[in-house]
């Protein structure tokens, strides 16, 4: 049964949100997402999971100044310099990691499973506490609320690394009072093909979920934000996948399929939280109605350097707007 505030409009704030997800190691989206509280006029900036990128380059040193990657299909050779910092420059827009590197070194990355390991986390790291400076600088004293939580692609050390900045909160597994608003964020997946770091049994999501919206029950009205999108609800469409990840088509074009969470679903009908922020499934960008609660995921276009967002503007603890923006 729906709480009261999800039944009768009730006086409170006005807030305005910009909503992003999954920009996946993209420096020019962090970038963006740290401009968007200024350039539209938001509030506070959600960020709603899946932080860190998804690959290493290794930049492997050459003879005579020179050093070479494998990037985009093809080989690269460029001459130490401008040119060196413009290749790397590409692999980070694209959500990855250079890792310069001797030819010696870039053989062991190769074979040995645990120091590419190593050597991801490291990059990721560095860049992860890069970006949490660099939000420190553009938004301290602004005002701004800024909210960034792992997703099921982000490994344990992040929760360190956002728990350094004086301007980022995390909101995985927390409640967090943002204007008279409760904030509620679990990043956490129900198992994916890909088995990536934060994966449980939708079981387990469930309990998770319950336990959070009950501390949060009589707080204020609930801004409800798990990286899931809820199963069967056109915001959790993805292309089917065979056991060897392989997709299944049709007539040429993928089969597509919910694969979203029904621990989130269940909650959602049956807490009736009236906004639902979600991310995780890049392909399924949009707004969905379920019962009383507005439904968004801004979806993700990370490796072309273009940051998907929803705008969202409340009053009185109802959704006034919502607004698919990219930039």
């Amino acid at each position: 049964m729906p709480w009261p505030w999800a039944r009768a409009r009730s006086e409170g704030p006005r807030l305005r949100l910009f909503v992003a997800s999954d920009i996946h190691g993209s420096d020019v989206c962090w970038r963006k997402f740290l401009n968007a509280g200024k350039f539209y006029k938001a509030d506070v900036l959600v960020l709603a999971g899946d932080v860190t990128g998804k690959a290493l380059v290794p930049v492997i040193e050459q003879a005579g100044g020179r050093w070479r990657a494998r990037w985009m299909g093809a080989d690269e050779v460029v001459e130490v310099g401008p040119a060196l910092e413009d290749l790397e420059e590409r692999i980070r827009f694209n959500g990855f990691y250079p890792y310069r590197c001797t030819p010696e070194q870039a053989d062991l990355l190769r074979t040995d499973r645990r120091l590419r390991g190593a050597a991801f986390t490291d990059a990721m790291r560095v860049t992860a506490k890069a970006w949490v400076a660099l939000a420190d600088d553009r938004l301290k004293g602004t005002g701004v609320r800024c909210l960034v939580m792992p997703g099921n692609d982000d490994e344990p050390f992040l929760d360190e690394v956002l728990a350094s900045s004086e301007t980022i909160e995390n909101h995985d597994g927390r409640i967090i009072d943002v204007a008279g608003y409760q904030v509620i964020g679990h990043g956490w997946s129900n198992p994916t093909p890909w088995h990536s770091t934060r994966e449980k049994p939708d079981e387990e999501i469930e309990t998770d979920l319950v336990r959070l919206l009950e501390a949060a029950s009589g707080k204020g009205p609930i801004i409800f934000n798990p990286h899931v999108p809820p199963y069967g609800s056109g915001l959790d469409s993805a292309p089917e996948l065979r056991s060897d990840l392989t997709m299944v088509s049709t007539a040429g074009q993928p089969n597509m399929v919910p694969v979203g969470s029904q621990a989130v679903r269940n909650v959602i009908e049956r807490y009736q939280p009236f906004l639902s922020l979600h991310g995780h499934i890049h392909e399924s960008r949009g707004v969905v109605q379920i019962g009383q609660t507005r439904s968004v995921n801004p979806g993700s276009e990370y490796n072309v350097g273009r940051l998907l967002g929803v705008l969202i503007d409340i009053v009185d603890a109802k959704v006034a707007s919502t607004q698919l923006v990219a930039g």
